[in-house]
C-alpha cells in the first residue's frame, strides 16, 4: 500500500490555500504553515483522508499529546491540510477533491523537513 506524509495546518482556516486572502501554499514553504504528523499507509488520497479523521486514528483522544507539542488544533484531516505521497507530489485538500501544490524549487529540494 502507498504511503503518504501527513501535514497538518497550525492555524487551520478550514478553506483552501489562495482564497479569501489568503497566499497559496508552496511546496517549499509548507514547514513554515504546517507541521508533520507522521507517515501512514493508505490505497488513495481519499483512503488517507478517511483513515485521518479523528474517530478512526485518535478515537480515545489518543492524540492529544502529539497534536499539542506540534503546536496543532485539530484531530481530524480537513481543508488547507496536506499530504504528500511516494513521488513527491504535494496534495492539498480541497472542500471536495485534491490539488498538487505547485513546485517552486526544483524536485531535489523540494522535499519539506519532517
Amino acid at each position: 500500500m502507498p504511503l503518504f506524509h501527513v501535514y497538518y495546518a497550525r492555524r487551520p482556516t478550514f478553506h483552501p490555500s489562495g482564497e479569501l486572502r489568503t497566499p497559496p501554499f508552496m511546496a517549499a514553504a509548507l514547514c513554515l504553515s504546517h507541521a508533520c504528523l507522521f507517515e501512514i499507509e493508505a490505497a488513495s488520497l481519499d483512503d488517507a483522508f478517511r483513515r485521518m479523521q479523528g474517530e478512526s486514528w485518535s478515537p480515545n483522544g489518543e492524540a492529544r499529546e502529539l497534536l499539542q507539542a506540534l503546536d496543532l488544533h485539530h484531530t481530524s484531516m480537513s481543508v488547507g491540510d496536506v499530504l504528500r505521497d511516494e513521488e513527491g507530489t504535494y496534495w492539498e485538500c480541497l472542500e471536495q477533491g485534491w490539488r498538487a501544490l505547485p513546485c517552486d524549487k526544483p524536485r531535489e529540494a523540494n522535499d519539506v523537513e519532517d
